[in-house]
């Protein structure tokens, strides 16, 4: 026994000497190690008496921003019926439905993946840093993180088959603020199923941006939850015990929207039916119908046809009548062309003569106002005679 406590101090002594004598040898390394040591136990302590003080900031920001406790999500989509009966739910304080989704936005350098989600009235609320939230269709506040700026104007595509007016009721939205939301707590956005899977930034919009008509999750707060202090044991034991009974809740809402889809199915499936029967007995109307109009038509042909073998006959004859006036017209024309010869033959006579009375005209009126004045005095002399006889006359005539 004796033997073996001086053997191990024999050893004890040999490993402290070769202790000092590495130490000697690199004091520098040693001394490399000992600070490297002294700032992890350094850091480490001060993050262990910051705890509580972190715990307790990030559960005021999260009772501030009214952070949901629980996100429920369905493949059917969540309807305004599924909201109120989870808020009735055992356990739940309050519940929100919301919409979300995520779209393409390329730029000349690369190509993003956004997430939109609708800005909500109670939970989950934005905190702006910079200009506003947004109000209408086309308006969008941004992520602070992105490097997005106010003014500018994102147009999205959907990337994938469908088309963005499925879900939003425009492509295009202009900054008008910048912020954050408490569903992000760190530089990660998520991950998605478009693009390259990765989400670089977040957007909000109006809650009337989207043109769904369900919802695509539901948010829930635990009653006494925001008593307690998040990331603790009792805060999560709290969660997870309403959490066993929202999931089965979403699981039996989720087989009455199943079957209500059936039925809306079924009902669209009826409603097509009858439409196709209706389709059927008009088409069939409107062949019988269509029938009836070639019938017509074909009786109209046969009609044209004899009406067109009558014209072409009063065609001909029309052309022979034709060809006889054409005949009568020339030769009217050859007279009418005769005729306006002579006329200008006894116009040029006319002209003519006109011209010789005119140059004729004074000595004919010198002669005549010459006769005039002899015949007058020739009248007056046979009057004086008439006179003579008639006494003559009448004194032979007296007793």
């Amino acid at each position: 026994m004796n033997r073996t406590n001086q053997t191990t101090k024999r050893r004890k002594k040999v490993t402290r000497k070769d202790f000092y004598m590495e130490i000697k040898k690199s004091p520098g390394r040693f001394l490399s190690i000992l600070f490297i040591v002294a700032l992890g136990v350094a850091f480490f302590s001060g993050i262990r008496a910051a705890e509580p003080d972190m715990r307790l900031s990030g559960d005021f920001y999260f009772d501030e921003a009214q952070l949901m406790d629980i996100k429920a999500v369905c493949t059917y989509g969540v309807t305004e019926e599924d909201v109120r009966v989870m808020e009735k739910g055992e356990g739940i304080a309050y519940a929100e439905g919301a919409y979300s989704g995520d779209f393409l936005y390329t730029t000349q350098d690369e190509q993003q993946v956004l997430h939109v989600m609708s800005l909500q009235e109670k939970m989950n609320q934005v905190t702006v840093s910079k200009g506003r939230l947004p109000e209408k269709k086309g308006e969008c506040l941004a992520d602070d993180n992105s490097e997005f700026q106010i003014g500018d104007k994102i147009e999205l595509k959907s990337g994938t088959d469908d088309e963005i007016s499925d879900t939003l009721k425009t492509d295009t939205f202009e900054v008008v603020g910048l912020g954050n939301s408490p569903c992000y707590l760190s530089y990660g956005r998520g991950s998605s199923t478009v693009g390259d899977g990765s989400i670089q930034a977040f957007l909000v919009v109006p809650e009337d941006t989207f043109a769904m008509e369900v919802f695509t999750e539901v948010y829930l707060q635990v009653e006494g939850a925001k008593a307690l202090l998040a990331f603790t044991d009792a805060y999560d034991k709290r969660i997870e015990e309403v959490l066993e009974r929202v999931e089965e809740l979403v699981d039996e809402r989720a087989v009455v929207r199943k079957d209500s889809l059936k039925d809306e199915a079924k009902e669209k499936l009826e409603e097509a039916k009858a439409e196709l029967e209706e389709g059927k007995e008009e088409a069939r109307r409107e062949l019988l119908d269509a029938a009836e109009k070639i019938a017509d038509a074909e009786r109209q042909l046969a009609d044209a046809r004899v009406q067109i073998q009558d014209g072409r006959r009063q065609i001909g004859e029309a052309k022979s009548t034709l060809n006889s006036k054409q005949k009568e017209l020339d030769s009217a024309l050859a007279e009418y062309r005769s005729g306006l010869a002579q006329l200008n033959d006894g116009k040029s006579a006319y002209e003519q003569g006109l011209a010789q009375y005119e140059a004729a005209r004074p000595d004919a009126e010198a002669q005549i106002e010459a006769a005039e004045g002899s015949s007058l005095s020739v009248l007056r002399r046979s009057l004086r005679r008439m006179n003579r006889a008639t006494r003559l006359c009448l004194d032979r005539l007296k007793p």
